[in-house]
C-alpha cells in the first residue's frame, strides 16, 4: 500500500521538471494566484455584511455626508470584484501561454530525444508504441498544467483566505468543515494508490494496441499483397478491447470516488445548515454571516471536490509522463567521447583488429575478425544472412562498438572519434532506401549541410537520375510520396547514389543496392555506382556473386568469421572452397 501511494506520485516529479522550467512565468503567476486569492477571498466577507447591513440598516460618515453603510459595503464589493476579475483575467491569458509554451517544449524535446538514442534501441522498439506514449505524455502533461496550475492552483491559495474568514466567524462550523475535508483527502490516499497499477498496466495496454495499429499501416504494401486487411483488423481489434477493458475497471474505480466525493459534500453541508439554523436562532450568527459562510465552504471544499473529479485526468497524465519518461531518460548517443579526436587528415582507411562483437540479447554475432582495407580499395562482403555482414558495416559506421578488439578509421579507434565527424565521411547506399515525402530536391539535398542547384544537378547526372527526373511533371519539385512510394526501386536507389555524390564520402557503403533490380535497370545503376567508387573507399554486400569480381578484397563470412580472404581470381582457385561453390553454383543458376 505504501509502495503504491508513493508510485502515484512519481509523475508530478516529472512534470515538475518541464513546469519550473519556465521560472519566470511561473514566479509571475504565483503571484497573480495570491493576488487573485486575497481578492476572491475577501468578496464573500463583503457580501455578507452588505446583506446584514440591508437587514439592520447604518450609515458611514463620508466627507460631510452621510452615506448608506450598503452602499458603502457595495463599493467596496464591486471594487474587490473589480480587482479579482482583472487579476484573473491577466492570469488565464499568461496562463495559457504557459500551458502551451510547457507542452510545446516538451513535445519538442521528447520527440528530438528520440532521434539522439542509439540504433540499438531503434531496432528493438516499436516506434508506433513510443510515439503512442509521448503523444499521451505531452497531453497529459498539458491536462496536469490546466486541471492543475489553471483551474486549482489559485483556489488552493483561496482556501488559506477563506480558512481564516470561517474560524472567525464560527468555529463550530468552521471545525465541521476541516472534518469533511480530511475524510476526502483521506478516502484519496486510500483509494487513489490501489488504482496507479492497474492504469499503468492500462496505458501500457493502450501504447501496444496503437503500436500494432501503426506497424500495419506502415507495412500498407504487405498487408495488401496478402490480403490480410481483416486479419490485421482483428488483431487491432483484440488488442483495443483489451485496453477498454482494463480501461473500464478504471473507469468504475474513479465513479466511486466521485460518488464518494459528492457524498461527502452534501453531508457536510447539510450538517452546516442545520447548525446554522441553531445559530442564528441562537443571535451568534447572522443571515449575512451563513451567506458568506456557504460562500466560504465552496471556496474551501471546492478544490478538493474539483481535485477529485479531475483525478483521474491528472493520473493519467502522471502515469504517461511516467512511462514516457523510462524512454525519454535512457543515455543518448555519446557524440564526443572523453578524449575524442578528429584526424588531421582523412583517406578512409578501415583497419580490424581481433573484433568481436554480440548483441545484448544474442550470441556473438563476429568473432575475431580482422582485415584492412586501403584508401581507395574496394572490399566485398559474402556470405549467408546472419553471417554478419550487416554488423560489420555498423561497427564502422560506429553504431555499435566492438566487445573485443579495436575498428581503426585512418588510425582512430571509433570509439575515440567525434562520431558526427565520423559519419560525415561516410555514405551509404542501402537495399530499401529511406525517403521522406517530400519532393526529389528535398530528399536530394537532404540534411544540415547546403548545397547549390548546380551541385545537386551534378550528383544527379553522375548517378544517371536525371533521365527520370526531368520526366516528371513538376521535375525536382515532384513529391515522392510516403516512404518513396512514388518511385520505382531503382529511382529510389538511383536518389540514393546521388545523395552518396553531394555527401563526397572517404567511405562508401553498398548494401545490396542492385539485388531487387531487373537487367536494364541494374545496368544503369551499376554504371553509376562505379562513377562513384572511383577513388573512395568501398565496401559492398552482395548476393549477386557477379557484382564482386572486380573488388579488390573479398572477405567470406561465416557464422561471424571470416573464412576466406582474397581476390576473386584468388578465392576461385581454393578447391572445394566456399566462395568457388558459392560463385559456380550462382553462374550455374543464372
Amino acid at each position: 500500500m505504501r509502495k503504491n501511494f508513493l508510485d502515484s506520485f512519481k509523475g508530478w516529479g516529472i512534470a515538475w521538471k518541464y513546469i519550473s522550467a519556465n521560472k519566470h512565468e511561473l514566479t509571475i503567476l504565483t503571484w497573480l494566484g495570491v493576488f487573485s486569492a486575497l481578492a476572491n477571498g475577501s468578496v464573500p466577507y463583503i457580501a455578507g455584511k452588505f446583506f446584514d447591513a440591508l437587514v439592520r440598516p447604518g450609515t458611514l460618515y463620508v466627507g460631510g455626508i452621510d452615506v448608506p453603510l450598503w452602499a458603502t459595503l457595495l463599493f467596496i464589493w464591486g471594487v474587490f470584484q473589480l480587482i479579482a476579475l482583472a487579476t484573473d483575467w491577466v492570469w488565464d491569458v499568461r496562463n495559457e501561454k504557459f500551458g502551451m509554451n510547457i507542452f510545446v517544449d516538451y513535445k519538442s524535446e521528447a520527440f528530438s530525444r528520440i532521434l539522439f538514442l542509439p540504433t540499438e534501441f531503434h531496432k528493438e522498439r516499436k516506434m508506433g508504441e513510443i510515439m503512442e506514449g509521448i503523444n499521451r505524455a505531452g497531453n497529459g502533461l498539458y491536462s496536469i498544467v490546466g486541471r492543475v496550475i489553471v483551474d486549482l492552483a489559485p483556489k488552493f491559495l483561496s482556501i488559506v483566505v477563506g480558512s481564516f474568514f470561517v474560524f472567525y466567524m464560527n468555529s463550530l462550523l468552521a471545525v465541521v468543515l476541516l472534518l469533511g475535508i480530511i475524510l476526502y483527502v483521506f478516502l484519496l490516499i486510500r483509494t487513489v494508490p490501489m488504482a496507479v497499477p492497474l492504469q499503468r498496466r492500462t496505458q501500457k495496454s493502450w501504447q501496444k494496441a496503437y503500436g500494432v495499429a501503426h506497424e500495419a499501416v506502415g507495412n500498407i504494401s504487405m498487408v495488401k499483397q496478402f490480403t490480410a486487411e481483416i486479419f490485421e483488423k482483428m488483431k487491432i481489434r483484440r488488442k483495443l478491447e483489451h485496453a477498454n477493458s482494463l480501461g473500464l475497471v478504471i473507469e468504475r474505480i474513479w465513479t466511486n470516488i466521485r460518488f464518494t466525493s459528492r457524498t461527502i459534500v452534501f453531508g457536510v453541508q447539510l450538517i452546516i445548515f442545520v447548525l446554522s439554523v441553531f445559530a442564528i436562532q441562537a443571535g451568534t450568527m447572522t443571515i449575512g454571516e451563513l451567506l458568506a459562510f456557504n460562500a466560504y465552504s465552496a471556496m474551501v471544499f471546492g478544490p478538493f471536490a474539483i481535485l477529485g473529479q479531475n483525478w483521474q485526468t491528472l493520473q493519467n497524465g502522471l502515469v504517461a509522463l511516467e512511462r514516457a519518461e523510462s524512454t525519454l531518460a535512457l543515455p543518448s548517443e555519446n557524440y564526443e567521447p572523453e578524449g575524442s579526436i578528429i584526424p588531421r587528415e582523412t583517406h578512409g582507411r578501415i583497419e580490424f583488429k581481433h573484433v568481436s562483437f554480440a548483441y545484448k540479447k544474442g550470441n556473438q554475432v563476429l568473432r575475431d575478425v580482422s582485415f584492412t582495407a586501403m584508401p581507395g580499395q574496394m572490399v566485398a562482403l559474402v556470405g549467408e544472412s546472419g553471417a554478419g555482414k550487416s554488423t560489420l558495416i555498423d561497427l564502422i559506421s560506429a553504431y555499435y562498438f566492438p566487445g573485443e578488439g579495436v575498428v581503426l578509421i585512418d588510425g582512430v579507434p571509433t570509439n575515440k572519434w567525434k562520431l558526427k565527424s565520423l559519419r560525415e565521411m561516410i555514405a551509404i547506399v542501402p537495399q530499401e532506401v529511406s525517403l521522406f515525402h517530400d519532393t526529389i530536391i528535398k530528399n536530394l539535398a537532404y540534411g544540415p549541410k547546403k548545397h547549390s542547384n548546380e551541385a545537386v544537378k551534378k550528383a544527379v547526372q553522375e548517378a544517371h537520375a536525371d533521365a527520370f527526373i526531368e520526366k516528371f511533371p513538376k521535375k525536382y519539385e515532384q513529391v515522392v510520396g510516403e516512404r518513396g512510394v512514388k518511385l520505382s526501386v531503382g529511382q529510389k536507389q538511383r536518389i540514393a547514389i546521388a545523395r552518396a555524390v553531394l555527401r563526397n564520402p572517404k567511405i562508401l557503403i553498398l548494401d545490396e543496392p542492385t539485388s531487387a533490380l531487373d537487367s536494364e535497370t541494374e545496368k544503369f545503376v551499376t554504371e553509376a555506382l562505379d562513377r562513384v567508387m572511383e577513388g573512395r573507399t568501398t565496401f559492398v554486400i552482395a548476393h549477386r556473386l557477379s557484382t564482386v569480381r572486380k573488388a579488390d578484397k573479398i572477405l567470406v563470412l561465416d557464422s561471424g568469421k571470416i573464412i576466406e580472404s582474397g581476390t576473386h581470381d584468388e578465392l576461385m582457385k581454393i578447391k572445394n572452397g566456399n566462395y568457388r561453390r558459392r560463385y559456380e553454383l550462382h553462374v550455374g543458376l543464372v
